[in-house]
């Protein structure tokens, strides 16, 4: 039953935006082009804990709106509102560690089509310490039953799904929590000891007990070697 409510929804998503696609020009829908490789410019080095405005701007062949998402390096990342092709789109950031990163760009118009990626590499001197890690699945994008379906802002997912995260070299172990409907704080419904980390998000959870429908965080929590910790979490649309 579940599972015929969650594409129900689907549909709901999925179709409206075929039905206008169907719409324009059928030539042209066939025809859809990605954007162009996005021109990257910022500073190339800096002082940890200041900020830094970079700004990424390309043109759509088709003339479509776009969306920018930069990557930072560091782990964290940040999608821009559509801008009409040829329009800059500015982001900023600061990184809490000295160290080398690669900041990474995409351009997505507004049919999912990305660009290739474009990057800049920044330099502050000294190494990043401590643990790192980043949810990367799900992320940016609409989910089914574990596939990716649309690039979008945010995160909806339908039905079961792997959680999968990434982690720096001295990680050795990643738990994934869910929130408790008491709001009294996070429980572990996960742990993984061997890279690549991950949580076979297929088991529907006690409603009482456990935040795991509808608007949900979502959380990692990683440890190395000297049981140093570093986290990060998301918010989803979660839909059995």
């Amino acid at each position: 039953m579940k599972q015929a409510l969650a594409i129900v929804v689907l549909t709901a998503l999925v179709i409206p935006s075929a039905l206008a696609f169907s719409l324009e020009d059928p030539a042209s829908a066939a025809l859809n082009n990605p954007p162009a490789q996005p021109t990257l410019t910022g500073p190339a080095n800096g002082d940890t804990g200041t900020t830094y405005t970079y700004t990424a701007v390309t043109t759509d062949p088709d003339g479509d709106q776009v969306f920018y998402c930069f990557e930072w390096g560091d782990g964290t990342d940040v999608c821009t509102p559509m801008h009409d092709s040829g329009q800059p789109a500015q982001a900023s950031h600061a990184w809490d560690s000295d160290g080398t990163y690669t900041i990474t760009v995409k351009a997505t118009d507004q049919h999912g089509a990305e660009s290739p990626p474009a990057t800049l590499t920044v330099s502050m001197p000294l190494e990043m310490q401590g643990p790192d890690v980043r949810i990367v699945k799900p992320r940016n994008g609409i989910y089914a039953f574990g596939f990716k379906l649309l690039p979008i802002l945010g995160q909806v997912v339908i039905g079961d799904l792997t959680v999968e995260a990434r982690t720096s070299d001295d990680v050795i172990r990643v738990e994934f929590l869910l929130q408790m409907t008491c709001g009294c704080g996070r429980e572990v419904v996960h742990v993984d000891t061997t890279p690549p980390f991950t949580w076979e998000w297929s088991r529907d959870y006690d409603d009482d007990e456990l935040l795991d429908e509808g608007n949900v965080p979502l959380m990692v929590r990683a440890y190395n070697g000297e049981y140093e910790s570093a986290s990060d979490s998301i918010r989803l649309i979660k839909l059995r």
